[in-house]
């Protein structure tokens, strides 16, 4: 149970990180600003909350 408290919050962060680089690397059909700003905000939400619960440990 303890190893999930600390593997779910790095994964957390892994997968947000991978959405934020393929959000600015993204080459295909224009994403609106909406879109962008969403999965950008989204991203970086997820990454510091992450980050809280492991310091929060």
């Amino acid at each position: 149970m303890n190893k999930l408290k600390i593997t779910l919050p790095i994964v957390l962060i892994v997968i947000a990180t991978l959405n934020l680089l393929y959000t600015f690397g993204f080459q295909g059909e224009p994403m609106s600003q909406i879109e962008f700003l969403s999965r950008t905000f989204g991203s970086l939400v997820l990454v510091l909350i992450s980050i809280f619960l492991l310091i929060k440990k």
